[in-house]
């Protein structure tokens, strides 16, 4: 009898532990996207970003969910180097969610963008970031 006790144990908190386990991987999991559109005069010759990614604000998605609904935007002024790192951002228009805005402007720092062919001139435009979290 106290087997069988023991046992039912462990199997429940195997179940229950699993039950958790993946819950979080499901968080996880979740596949935002990430929507970057150019304004003004140079969009069109501006240099395109390799693979745009917002990981600081993937980490609160629920949060940017919950306090902007399916839909986040920011409007920022970007210039970049003639080799492709970003050098100057300003944040034109927030989101009214100052940890949304905050995390845009943190992860964009690192975005990396096609080199250009002066090798002595920064490009520069306006852009809008727009983040939809999955649900």
């Amino acid at each position: 009898m106290l087997k069988s006790i023991v046992v039912s144990s462990v199997l429940f908190a195997a179940c229950a532990s699993n039950a958790r386990g993946v819950a979080r991987e499901t968080a996880l999991r979740t596949n935002p996207r990430l929507e970057m559109k150019l304004t003004g005069a140079t969009a069109q010759a501006f240099p395109a970003a390799h693979n745009p990614q917002l990981p600081s604000v993937d980490l609160i998605s629920g949060e940017v969910r919950s306090g902007l609904g399916a839909v986040a935007s920011a409007d920022v002024d970007l210039c970049i180097t003639p080799d492709g790192h970003v050098q100057g951002l300003k944040l034109v228009r927030g989101s009214s969610h100052d940890a949304f805005d905050q995390a845009v402007l943190r992860d964009m720092q690192d975005w990396q963008f096609a080199a250009t062919f002066a090798s002595n001139l920064r490009a520069c435009a306006s852009a809008t970031i727009t983040y939809r979290p999955s649900l």
